[in-house]
C-alpha cells in the first residue's frame, strides 16, 4: 500500500521532528517580508494617486456608469479615459461558461471550459490551509485566462440548517474553521491579478424566500458566528470585493444596511474595496447609496439606466438629496479595485486554464476532503481499504455511481473539460482485471419518473419540473411557483406548518423524452385528487382521497410513446398529502430487488454510491427534508443485510439522515469532488491515499435535532436565530444531543497517538500569546495525516458560552512510527466573546480549559490556564 505525502504550509502552526526543536522563521524570510511590505506601500501610494487622477477627470455621468452593470456580467468602459470594461464571473468552484452580454443564454463558445474544482465543503473537510490556497490559485489563474477581473467566490456563509440549498458552496458550520480557510483562498486568487469576492454578506442561511426573509440575530450572535469569516477575509485576506446577501437584515436588504455596511464593514473593519450586489436584489436608490452599496450588478428592469444606482441615483444627486461625495467614494473603490488587479497594466498576469497541473490539484483537493465515517472490522479485518489483488467481482449501485455534477447547482455550475464519475474512476483503476457489475436498484416504493427522461431544466442546469401553487381549483390565481426535482410531491411537516390553507392546489409540468418507443405503464400513488395531461390530453383522472388505513397498490395506465419525442406532461393535484407519478418504460433502467440482492451476496465487494445531487443541493431552493431521495435508505439497508462488506459512499453537500448507519460497516463521505472525483474516490477506496478528511458539519441523527427546527425558527418571513451562538456542534453539546457523527470526525487507515501536551505558560496576560504543544505519533502500519483540533472552554464566563469552541487546528503528515510536535497559538481574541455592554470583544479574567483531539468528541489531552487582563 502506497501513500502520497502531503506537503504543509508553514505559518503560525509549526512542526518539528520528535526530539528536535520546533522550526522558527529565519531572518531571510523576515527581511523578505519587510521588502515586500515596502513594495506594497509604494504600490498603494501609486494606486491612490492614479485613482484620484482619474476621478478628477470624470463627469457625473461617467461616474454613475461605473456604479452599475452595463451587461449581465460586466461594467461600463470609459474609453475617453482609457478605462476598459470590467468583467465578472461566477463561480466559487470554477469559472462559469460564457453567457450572452445581455441575457442568461449561453454565448455558444466552444473554448470556455474550465477546471471543475471540488466544492468548498470539500476544502473545509480537508482542514488544510494548503488545500484552500491551491483552490484559490486555480480559480484565480483560470479567471485571468478567461479575461475576468472579479471571480465571484469564495462563498463563506455558514451551514446553520441542513436543508439550506447552498450549503455545498460554503465552508461548513464553524466560523473559526471558515475564517482560517478563507484567508489563503482570497490571497491565492488575488495573487493572479483577479479580485476575490467573499459572499454573501451577511446571514444568508436559507434559500426559502431568500430575497424577503428578515434575519434578526442578536448582536452577540452576529459578531461571534456570522461575521468572523468576512472579517478575516477583509482584515487578513485583504479581499478586494464582497457580495451582499439577498436577505433582509432588520427590515432592510443587507446590501443597504447601515449597521452591516457603514458601521461594521467600512467603519470598524476599514474595508476599502467594493461591495456589490447579487442579481435581482430588493434595494432602493437612497438607502443603497447612503449606506454603502458600491456596485449594482443585476436588477429586473429593461434598461440598465433604470438600475437604482443609475439614472435614479444621478437624479437624486442633481436634486441635492444625495451628496456627490457619496458617489465619489463608490467610484474611488471601483477604480481602486481596477488598479489593484492591473486592469490598465500591459504586464498583467495572463493566467492559465485546463492544465495538467490544475487537474492534479483538483484531484488532490478531492482526496484530502474525503471523510471516512465508519470502518468496522469484519472477518478479522477492516472493510476498507479494498484489496485490489483479492477482488475479482465488484457490484456498483446507487444514483451517484455514474452521475456528473458540474453543470448543476446554480451560479456554481462549471462547463468542465471532463468529469470523472465514481464508476469511471473504478474502471480506470481496475482495468480488465476486475469484473464491475453495475445496477440501478429499484425499491419497493413507487419511484418517480427518473431524471434520465426529463428534458426540461431548472435555470441551475438540473432536470426538473415546474411547480405552481394556486389559490383554488380554478388554477387562475397564482400564489407562488418554484421547481421540484421529480414527479413526486409530499406536504412534509414543515410545509404544513407554513401553509395557511388546508388544501393545496398544485400544477406541475415538465418535458418528458422517452428513451425507447413502446408501451409505457404509468403508475400513480396519490392521496388527493390527481390528474395527468400529456400534450393537453387528459390521460389519468383520479378523484377522491384514498382511505389512509387501507393499503392500496398504485393505479396503472398504459400509453404508447415514441423514442426521443418530447411530450408535455402536466399534473394537477388537489389535496394536502402526497402524490407520485412513476412508470415502467421499455428497456427498464432499474433492476428488481431479487436480482440486485442476489448479485450483492455473490460479489467480492459492493459499493453503493448514494447521497444527493444538484437536484437537491442547489441555489434558490431548500430541501424539504433530510432524507435521501428515491428510497435510497431502503435499498442501502437491504444491501447491508445481503453483504456486510457493503461500502456506502455518500456524495452530498449537506447532512442526510442515515437510519441504516448502525448496521453499516463502512461509510465514506465524498462531497461533490469536482472533475477528478472518480479518481480521487478510487484512490481512497483502494488505499492509494489514506483518508484524512474531517467533517466540517455535524451529521444529526434526525432533522428535529437541529437547532433551527427544534426552536421553530425556520420559515419564509423571519429568522430570529433563537439558538444564538450555539450553531451546529455547539447546540448539540449544549442540549446533550448525540449526533450521528460529530463535527471534526474522520477516521484513517492508521492510528495516531497524542502525548506530552504542554502550555508555554500557566497564565496568559493581555496581548500575549499562549503556545500549546503536543506530540503526535503514527502508531499504525501505514503513512497518513491527522488533524489536530484545539477546542477552548471558558470555565468562569459571565455569559453562557459553548462547552467547546474550535480555536486552532493543523494537519500533520506522518510515516509509520514517526512523531512530530505540533504548536498552536492562542491570543486574547480567541478567548473573547462579544460583550453587548461595551460593544466590543471581551476576554474575562479566569480559568480556561484547552482541549486537543482528533474530533469534537475524541479529546485526547487537556490542560488549564488562567487569563489575566
Amino acid at each position: 500500500m502506497s501513500f502520497h505525502k502531503i506537503s504543509l504550509l508553514t505559518g503560525a502552526i509549526l512542526l518539528s521532528a520528535c526530539g528536535e526543536k520546533p522550526l522558527t522563521v529565519n531572518n531571510d524570510i523576515a527581511n523578505e517580508k519587510t521588502i515586500n511590505t515596502t513594495a506594497a506601500v509604494n504600490k498603494r501610494i501609486n494606486i491612490e494617486e492614479n485613482v484620484e487622477r482619474l476621478l478628477e477627470q470624470m463627469t457625473l455621468e461617467e461616474k454613475i456608469s461605473l456604479t452599475h452593470a452595463s451587461g449581465k456580467f460586466h461594467v461600463n468602459a470609459i474609453e475617453r479615459l482609457g478605462i476598459p470594461e470590467m468583467w465578472l464571473s461566477d463561480g466559487p468552484h470554477g469559472v462559469r461558461h460564457q453567457i450572452e452580454r445581455h441575457s442568461w443564454d449561453s454565448a455558444g463558445w466552444t473554448d470556455d471550459h474550465s477546471t471543475y474544482l471540488p466544492h468548498l465543503t470539500s476544502v473545509a473537510a480537508s482542514w488544510d490551509i494548503e488545500m484552500a490556497h491551491l483552490h484559490g490559485s486555480v480559480l484565480g489563474a483560470e479567471a485571468r485566462d478567461r479575461g475576468k477581473d472579479i471571480i465571484l467566490g469564495p462563498g463563506v456563509n455558514l451551514a446553520r440548517l441542513p436543508l439550506y440549498g447552498r450549503n455545498f458552496e460554503y465552508m461548513g458550520e464553524d466560523p473559526f474553521l471558515g475564517a482560517k480557510l478563507v484567508v489563503p483562498t482570497v490571497k491565492a486568487i488575488q495573487a493572479n491579478d483577479v479580485s476575490a469576492n467573499a459572499k454573501h454578506y451577511a446571514l444568508n442561511t436559507q434559500e426559502l424566500n431568500r430575497t424577503g426573509v428578515n434575519a434578526k440575530p442578536d448582536e452577540r450572535t452576529l459578531r461571534e458566528v456570522y461575521l468572523p469569516i468576512f472579517e478575516a477575509a477583509v482584515k487578513e485576506g485583504g479581499v478586494y470585493s464582497l457580495m451582499g446577501a439577498y436577505n433582509e437584515y432588520y427590515g432592510t436588504n443587507a446590501n443597504q444596511s447601515k449597521h452591516l455596511v457603514m458601521d461594521i464593514l467600512k467603519g470598524e473593519w476599514g474595508f476599502d474595496g467594493v461591495l456589490l450586489t447579487d442579481w435581482n436584489v430588493d434595494i432602493n436608490t437612497y438607502d443603497a447609496a447612503m449606506n454603502g452599496l458600491d456596485l449594482e450588478m443585476g436588477t429586473n428592469v429593461d434598461n440598465y439606466d433604470d438600475y437604482f444606482l443609475a439614472k435614479p441615483l444621478q437624479k437624486m444627486i442633481e436634486e441635492g438629496k444625495i451628496p456627490v461625495s457619496v458617489l465619489d467614494d463608490k467610484v474611488r473603490r471601483i477604480l481602486r479595485l481596477q488598479q489593484r488587479v492591473g486592469l490598465y497594466d500591459d504586464n498583467r498576469l495572463k493566467g492559465e486554464r485546463n492544465t495538467k497541473k490544475h487537474q492534479k490539484i483538483a484531484r488532490k483537493i478531492a482526496t484530502e476532503g474525503v471523510v471516512l465515517l465508519k470502518n468496522e472490522v469484519v472477518d478479522g479485518k477492516p472493510v476498507l481499504p479494498l484489496n485490489q489483488k483479492a477482488i475479482k467481482n465488484i457490484l456498483v449501485l446507487g444514483p451517484n455511481a455514474d452521475k456528473k455534477h458540474g453543470t448543476g447547482g446554480g451560479s456554481s455550475e462549471v462547463k468542465s473539460l471532463y468529469e470523472i464519475t465514481p464508476l469511471a474512476g473504478l474502471k480506470a483503476k481496475l482495468g480488465d482485471d476486475v469484473n464491475i457489475q453495475v445496477m440501478r436498484a429499484r425499491s419497493s416504493v413507487l419511484a418517480p419518473i427518473a431524471s434520465d427522461y426529463v428534458a426540461s431544466r431548472h435555470w441551475t442546469g438540473t432536470a426538473a419540473w415546474n411547480i405552481s401553487y394556486f389559490s383554488d381549483n380554478t388554477y387562475k390565481e397564482l400564489l407562488s411557483e418554484s421547481w421540484i426535482v421529480d414527479s413526486a410531491f409530499n406536504v412534509n411537516k414543515l410545509a404544513k406548518e407554513n401553509q395557511s390553507q388546508k388544501k393545496q392546489f398544485i400544477k406541475m409540468s415538465a418535458d418528458i423524452k422517452p428513451l425507447k418507443s413502446g408501451i409505457h405503464t404509468l403508475k400513480v400513488d396519490s392521496l388527493g385528487d390527481f390528474e395527468l395531461k400529456i400534450n393537453d390530453n387528459v390521460v389519468i383522472s383520479l378523484k377522491g382521497n384514498k382511505d389512509q388505513n387501507v393499503e392500496l397498490k398504485p393505479a396503472s395506465f398504459d400509453i404508447s410513446l415514441t423514442e426521443n419525442e418530447v411530450y408535455a406532461f402536466e399534473i394537477n393535484y388537489e389535496g394536502n398529502q402526497y402524490f407520485t407519478l412513476g412508470w415502467d418504460a421499455p428497456g427498464n433502467l432499474f433492476t428488481d430487488e431479487k436480482e440486485y440482492l442476489a448479485a450483492a451476496t455473490q460479489a467480492d465487494a459492493v459499493i453503493y454510491f448514494g447521497g444527493l445531487s444538484h437536484g437537491d443541493d442547489r441555489e434558490s431552493i431548500d430541501r424539504p427534508d433530510m432524507k435521501l431521495p428515491n428510497s435510497q435508505d431502503e435499498i442501502i439497508a437491504k444491501l447491508i443485510k445481503a453483504n456486510p462488506n457493503t461500502v456506502v459512499f455518500l456524495v452530498a453537500g449537506s447532512a442526510v439522515e442515515m437510519p441504516w448507519a448502525k448496521q453499516a460497516n463502512a461509510i465514506v463521505w465524498g462531497w461533490y469532488g469536482g472533475m477528478e472525483a472518480g479518481h480521487a474516490f478510487s484512490d481512497i477506496l483502494f488505499g492509494d491515499i489514506n483518508p484524512s478528511g474531517k467533517m466540517p458539519i455535524t451529521l444529526p441523527e434526525k432533522l428535529e435535532d437541529v437547532a433551527a427546527i427544534a426552536l421553530d425558527d425556520y420559515n419564509a418571513t423571519e429568522s430570529l436565530y433563537k439558538e444564538g451562538v450555539f450553531i451546529g456542534y455547539r447546540w448539540f453539546e449544549q442540549q446533550k444531543i448525540t449526533p450521528l457523527f460529530p463535527f471534526g470526525h474522520g477516521l484513517s487507515y492508521t492510528q495516531f497517538n497524542f502525548s506530552d501536551m504542554k502550555l508555554s505558560s500557566e497564565t496568559l496576560h493581555k496581548d500575549e500569546l499562549l503556545t500549546v504543544s503536543i506530540t503526535i505519533t503514527n502508531i499504525g502500519k501505514v503513512a497518513g495525516s491527522e488533524v489536530v483540533q484545539l477546542y477552548l472552554h471558558d470555565k468562569e464566563a459571565s455569559v453562557e458560552r459553548p462547552i467547546k469552541e474550535l480555536k486552532g487546528f493543523t494537519k500533520v503528515f506522518l510515516e509509520p512510527n514517526e512523531s512530530k510536535t505540533v504548536l498552536i497559538t492562542l491570543n486574547k481574541r480567541d478567548l473573547s466573546f462579544w460583550d453587548i455592554n461595551t460593544n466590543n470583544w471581551l476576554a474575562e479574567n479566569g480559568e480556561f480549559e484547552v482541549m486537543l483531539g482528533s474530533s469534537l468528541s475524541d479529546i485526547r489531552a487537556s490542560s488549564v490556564f488562567n487569563y489575566v487582563n
